[in-house]
């Protein structure tokens, strides 16, 4: 009898990905703090589900996949008890500084030179709620943002070319929009995986289901995130969000007013303002703007500048809109990208084999994942229905003076 006493508390959570989670007692309190809990009402794919019913899955779901993918990772690598903990608490917290739509408005952090990372290291500074549920499990804040932070190896785990966060969210993404491109054996890649002088790498016997991995990615991107009734329906959200701009100044926000915001209190400010009203509206109709032009950017340097420089943006939505004789409220522009997975740098995936019973890291090349590891950009032109034909002229005139 004695020495079931000694055994740990736990909750099971019934995940319709993964199974049963298993969630440590301590760790709880951190699941029940005010920051995580805020994650129930952040979506992990805003507004999607005006194209798939189903995608109305939150941050909290995805941190909690995340934490047990942590979990599998560091028990396959042979972490010690303290390493191992410290491991799972990063995935689950890894994720707590998202603005309101998740990285739909991160961009306004991003234009100020912070992104939800950085305001997930402030929350655990700060927050002291967070803070001592985190030090209540036994590990120190400090060691956790370590691995949050990529100064200790393990960060890899966390974020990189091949990490939690990528494998749940292809699988959880794929489960809640039915659209099936994210299926991978994310057991195979865990389970091939190893410590080597500090580093995790995968068996070169993983290279096929990395790939397949790399394709997922690549098609989720294509098929889900950037359909083009979603990026419409996000575009037009985004630029009545910049209007309350004041009253949503998300970096200058302290702790307790940002913690203080999610998806619901964004909507219902732009629902109560006269000014942003007309966009809420829209969106409960589904009344959409639509793809005047498109035109795919792949490698091409030159346009970097016009696909990441919103003053860039809006200089030629202000050129579309004079050319076409179409108000320039009514012309959006959408520069989505793929970012690269990460494939020839410095934060490469790691490959190793197997020879004579020792483990070496070995390069590998791989045509798909060279595919990947390049930046893939999508420039979109939006427009009413009732302007499509003058938007459309007026954008390939237009962008063929500025691009070529």
């Amino acid at each position: 009898m004695e020495k079931f006493k000694t055994l740990r508390q736990f909750k099971l959570v019934k995940d319709p990905v993964h199974g049963y989670i298993v969630l440590e007692e301590d760790m709880l309190r951190i699941v029940d703090s005010t920051a995580f809990q805020r994650l129930r009402r952040i979506s992990q794919l805003p507004l999607v589900y005006l194209v798939y019913p189903g995608a109305r899955h939150s941050r909290f779901d995805h941190s909690l996949g995340c934490m047990h993918l942590a979990k599998m990772f560091g028990e396959r690598l042979g972490l010690d008890e303290y390493k191992l903990k410290v491991l799972t608490i990063a995935g689950l917290v890894h994720d707590l500084g998202h603005t309101p739509y998740s990285h739909l408005l991160e961009i306004l952090l991003r234009e100020k030179g912070l992104t939800h990372e950085d305001m997930t290291l402030r929350i655990l500074e700060e927050d002291s709620e967070t803070s001592s549920s985190v030090e209540r499990c036994g590990v120190s804040v400090k060691d956790v943002k370590s691995i949050l932070e990529k100064r200790d190896p393990l960060g890899s785990i966390i974020s990189g070319p091949v990490d939690v966060d990528k494998l749940d969210f292809l699988l959880r993404d794929s489960y809640f929009t039915g659209a099936f491109y994210g299926v991978i054996d994310i057991a195979r890649i865990i389970y091939t995986s190893r410590l080597i002088d500090g580093r995790v790498g995968l068996s070169t016997k993983a290279l096929g289901v990395l790939e397949e991995l790399a394709i997922a990615r690549y098609q989720s991107f294509m098929n889900i995130y950037f359909h083009h009734t979603v990026r419409a329906a996000q575009t037009m959200f985004l630029r009545g969000v910049r209007i309350l701009r004041d009253v949503l100044d998300f970096p200058q926000m302290s702790i307790e007013e940002y913690l203080g915001h999610d998806d619901f209190t964004v909507w219902c400010l732009m629902h109560q303002n006269e000014k942003t009203r007309e966009v809420i509206k829209k969106i409960e109709r589904r009344i959409l703007p639509k793809v005047a032009y498109e035109y795919r950017i792949h490698e091409r340097r030159d346009h970097l500048k016009l696909i990441r420089d919103a003053e860039a943006v809006k200089n030629i939505e202000e050129l579309i809109a004079g050319e076409s004789g179409v108000p320039q409220e009514y012309v959006w522009i959408d520069t989505p990208y793929i970012p690269p997975l990460p494939y020839i740098d410095q934060d490469r995936i790691e490959f190793y084999i197997e020879e004579d019973g020792k483990t070496m890291l070995r390069e590998y090349f791989s045509p798909l994942l060279k595919f990947t590891s390049e930046i893939y950009e999508i420039l979109r032109v939006y427009t009413m229905k009732e302007y499509l034909d003058k938007v459309s002229k007026a954008s390939a005139k237009i962008f063929k003076r500025e691009l070529f």
